[in-house]
């Protein structure tokens, strides 16, 4: 008889080893990803299991959101590009969502946000984007053949030529480099960089345990972009991207890809997944286009916990009228903004 339970991604001797089995799992399901979230911005758990007969046939990792500011819900998951539950069965998906409304309910919530596309009668779309993964295959002058001639190639050509290199860093000084880079590109977006303590997380939890790791670009004592990948099972996961805006005529960002292709074929990974992308950010996506990669749709979905639609926000609104404000102000000030603010958006 199926069981469905609070479980703790954390702890449970059965999560992460049926995460390893299981297709549809990713690295925003490993418990490596959800510690840094909930040491970060004090999330509350609220993770649920299914077990047959004691074994576990699903998960669907949740955080809840308790804020005066955007409300009370539960999302799967925070500042995640993918969520949702990871299942056995259709069947076992359904389960893992009516349990999570059912205590959604019970816990005073409005609404679950999920960072899948479901199936639920209340649901409504929370979010569009675009996703883009390159099967990288085993010769990397083969995959290059692949790129686009008058973009990509191009570009990776041009950074090559200037005497560029790319190192790939663990140490938390390579962090730092890309958090100080990642400061100003943040503003530059109009928006507040997320909170050092975040990236102290990481540093602890992903890359302190080889499931990450930073790319700088440089020229020289110049350091022209710095990006943040994830790994795992068969995936290389591009999360953050940070740079100098007078060093992009030498293509940085092209180099950086170039070397975590070139590093994936050597360690065997099969997908290099570019994450999510704005349906408006036109520039990034024919970036994410031009190395040939395989372009899929993706939406969020919301379910309210009464009979209705959810219709609400994950606070994301709150950033957008800030962005102008966000853009004159000091680095500093900022900082400071996004410690108290992001505990709220998710």
């Amino acid at each position: 008889m199926m069981e469905i339970r609070s479980i703790d991604p954390l702890t449970d001797p059965q999560w992460l080893p049926f995460l390893d089995a299981t297709p549809g799992a990713t690295v925003f399901h490993h418990p490596q990803w959800i510690a840094p979230l909930m040491e970060a911005y004090r999330y509350t758990p609220a993770s649920l299991g299914c077990f047959d007969g004691g074994t576990l046939v699903g998960v669907l990792p949740l955080l809840e959101i308790r804020s005066r500011l955007t409300g009370r819900r539960a999302v799967s998951l925070p500042f995640s590009d993918y969520g949702g539950s990871v299942a056995v069965s259709d069947d076992v998906h359904t389960l893992l969502l009516d349990a999570a409304l059912a205590r959604g309910r019970e816990r005073g919530l409005a609404f679950i946000e999920m960072r899948s596309e479901i199936e639920h009668a209340f649901a409504c779309r929370s979010g569009a984007y675009k996703r883009h993964q390159l099967e990288l295959g085993q010769d990397p002058e083969r995959l290059m053949k692949a790129f686009d001639k008058s973009q990509t190639q191009r570009g990776l050509n041009k950074f090559l030529k200037s005497g560029g290199v790319v190192e790939r860093r663990t140490d938390n000084e390579g962090l730092r480099t890309f958090m100080q880079m990642n400061y100003v590109t943040r503003r530059k977006h109009g928006l507040p960089p997320q909170p050092d303590r975040f990236f102290d997380g990481f540093q602890k939890h992903l890359m302190d345990r080889g499931m990450g790791f930073v790319s700088i670009a440089r020229l020289g004592e110049q350091v022209l972009a710095a990006c943040v990948f994830m790994r795992y099972k068969d995936t290389l996961y591009y999360k953050y991207g940070a740079s100098d805006d007078e060093g992009l005529v030498h293509r940085p960002n092209h180099g950086i890809m170039w070397d975590a292709m070139r590093y994936g074929i050597a360690e065997g990974i099969r997908i290099l997944d570019f994450g999510r992308s704005d349906l408006d950010g036109e520039g990034l996506i024919k970036f994410k286009r031009g190395w040939g990669t395989i372009e899929t749709d993706i939406s969020y979905a919301q379910v309210g916990t009464v009979a209705r639609p959810a219709g609400g926000g994950s606070g994301g609104g709150i950033l957008d009228r800030l962005k102008p404000v966000i853009q004159r102000m000091p680095v500093p000030v900022l900082k400071v903004i996004g410690q108290v603010l992001y505990e709220h958006v998710g």
